[in-house]
């Protein structure tokens, strides 16, 4: 993922440089007034998209859906993180709109940005619900309402689960999530939180249902993977079933903490990554550093990127969280998570020197 968030970042630096721009691709009817009037109200929404400031989302939005939500639109955080994918692509065009029963219109758009070749580089492929309300005014629809009728939901304790239709609800493993978060509350001294947990096999269906054909990161094998909404408390996970505790641990960590660097390896730490636990994590992150002498972790920041089943970056982040855990325990952790300089952390807790921080952190490593 942070490999993804990197090459977005370039790719908001491109956009800030070239100005947003949308097309509409040849065989899209403008002259239909219902297309067209859909074309216009998408365009006004993505002309509000502005580097991380959002739309005013009670002009596009129904009003239950503003209540129900801080941030009503489900996909502007497409692959995570803090700034909205739709600013984040400077080219949109779209390249179909289709009039549908019941006053609705489906508008699929494509985003991306062109590179120094002039070549388009895709970035979304974007799926968006549009219906003409009593009033005859326009607001967007989320897709978990349109495809509503094929997933399910249930209410575990504080988790409200949304599944596809086909899925049997496995209650043992959802109970193990319950236990889980039930500890993390008492260790961490937290209340409840009234979480929406969605998941599904795939992480396409999972896109689908947030509004997407396509982001960037989706295709090759399949893993377990997750997102966090912290915002409106809504964990996304796929192909880990009822229990994607990483993800919870988001939800309920992040905000106490918010200028933590650790955040992402105390996640792991609790709840490993891509199906894993953090001890199988190390083990490739160790034999990995082994074959590549050249890495150079004075820089670990550079090093989040080894292949498709592990990042490093976030691996050594959690090694950090259980070693400190192992010392101190929950009083270590809640310390740890109060520095907001990751080379505090290295210097303060572990003694390593930051001037030698590849042999400090391969040896830290290399004991494990």
């Amino acid at each position: 993922m942070r490999k993804i968030i990197a090459i977005l970042f370039l790719s908001i630096i491109i956009g800030l440089k070239a100005g947003a721009q949308i097309n509409i691709n040849p065989g899209v009817d403008t002259t239909d007034l219902t297309i067209k009037s859909a074309i216009k109200f998408y365009t006004d929404y993505m002309g509000e998209f502005k580097g991380k400031k959002l739309p005013d989302f009670k002009k596009y939005w129904s009003e239950e859906d503003c209540k129900s939500y801080k941030i009503p639109d489900l996909s502007i955080y497409g692959v995570g993180g803090d700034y909205p994918i739709y600013a984040m692509a400077p080219i949109k065009t779209i390249t179909y709109v289709k009039p549908l029963p019941n006053d609705m219109v489906m508008l699929k758009s494509i985003g991306g940005w062109i590179d120094t070749l002039k070549i388009l580089n895709v970035m979304y492929l974007s799926n968006h619900l549009i219906k003409k309300d009593k009033n005859q005014q326009l607001h967007f629809v989320k897709p978990t309402t349109f495809y509503k009728k094929d997933w399910q939901h249930k209410d575990l304790r504080n988790i409200h689960y949304t599944f596809p239709k086909k899925h049997i609800f496995n209650k043992k493993i959802a109970d193990s999530l319950i236990a889980q978060v039930e500890k993390l509350e008492k260790d961490w001294e937290l209340k409840p939180i009234q979480i929406e947990y969605v998941f599904a096999p795939t992480y396409d269906e999972i896109q689908q249902i947030r509004g997407f054909d396509f982001t960037l990161g989706l295709g090759n094998r399949e893993k377990p993977s997750g997102l966090s909404n912290q915002t409106d408390n809504i964990v996304y996970g796929a192909g880990n079933g009822e229990n994607y505790f990483h993800e919870i641990v988001h939800i309920y960590l992040n905000p106490i903490h918010p200028k933590s660097p650790l955040n992402e390896g105390l996640a792991v730490f609790y709840g490993g990554s891509m199906g894993q636990n953090l001890s199988w994590h190390i083990k490739r992150v160790k034999a990995y550093l082994k074959n590549h002498p050249e890495i150079n972790l004075n820089k670990p920041q550079e090093f989040y990127f080894m292949d498709n089943y592990t990042n490093p970056l976030s691996t050594i982040q959690g090694l950090l969280c259980n070693l400190v855990y192992k010392k101190d325990g929950i009083k270590g952790l809640k310390r740890l998570m109060t520095y907001t300089n990751v080379n505090e952390v290295y210097e303060k807790e572990f003694g390593l020197d930051l001037k030698n921080l590849n042999k400090g952190l391969r040896a830290l490593i290399d004991s494990q």
